[in-house]
């Protein structure tokens, strides 16, 4: 990933609504599968910013909340949300202890790994998991889908749902939920994904966009995290699958 991109994510993770309404998506499909209870350990594997972590610290009431990622970049940005308890790290050589967390989380990660380190992150993430943890794991969908955005993030491939689920399968883990999601913008995005491939550019999606559109995106999103709560989508921008260790 380009070393800007780490600075537009600081920018815009708390308000820009992509970032707000894809956690309203990851809460609906974590649903009640994990409780609310104090305690619960999470790992964010490439943690970015740290941004999801502070993020997940709040939404399930934890105060156990760590985080690992490769780029020193985004490393100094830690101090400035608040996480201390992140680490300079590969996914796929986590230094943690087997069996330690309730949760772990990978945001649009793994995607830009070829397809060993791919198998070697997601069977990290699940022997860190707790027998009876959860993984949550989100990747863009579909490699026709490339544009400029997957130019400025370093994209290696984007993953269909079936081809996410048997990765997360070939590490031992049991699917409980997989879907895709970003659905009811799918067709607007995807032309904009075509048609900036076709023109040659490398610009990043993760821009600010005005307040109304801003807005209204956001609360396209937060209706589909409504649907997702029960249903499962049959294509979408993104690629989704909750997994547990049994």
């Amino acid at each position: 990933m380009r070393d800007d991109e780490y600075q537009a994510m600081y920018d815009l993770e708390q308000t820009l609504w992509w970032y707000w309404g894809m956690r309203k998506i990851t809460r609906a499909i974590i649903g009640d599968n994990l409780t609310r209870e104090r305690g619960i350990r999470f790992l964010d594997a490439g943690c970015g910013t740290g941004h999801s972590i502070t993020w997940l610290q709040r939404e399930f009431d934890s105060e156990g909340g760590f985080g690992v990622d490769l780029s020193k970049i985004a490393a100094s940005f830690w101090r400035k949300v608040g996480v201390s308890t992140a680490a300079v790290s590969s996914i796929s050589e986590l230094p943690y202890c087997s069996g330690v967390f309730d949760l772990v989380t990978c945001f649009d990660v793994i995607y830009q790994l070829d397809a060993a380190g791919a198998a070697a992150a997601v069977c990290e993430m699940a022997r860190v998991l707790k027998p009876g943890g959860l993984l949550y794991i989100r990747e863009p969908a579909y490699d026709w889908l490339r544009g400029s955005h997957d130019h400025a993030v370093g994209t290696r491939h984007r993953y269909t749902l079936a081809e996410l689920k048997r990765l997360v399968q070939s590490s031992g883990l049991t699917p409980r939920r997989a879907t895709y999601a970003n659905t009811l913008l799918f067709l607007p995005a995807a032309a904009h994904r075509l048609v900036s491939r076709a023109a040659g550019k490398g610009d990043s999606d993760v821009k600010p966009v005005p307040g109304w559109v801003n807005s209204s995106l956001g609360s396209i999103l937060g209706i589909e995290a409504i649907l997702l709560r029960r249903f499962r989508s049959l294509f979408g921008l993104s690629t989704i699958v909750l997994a547990g260790k049994e």
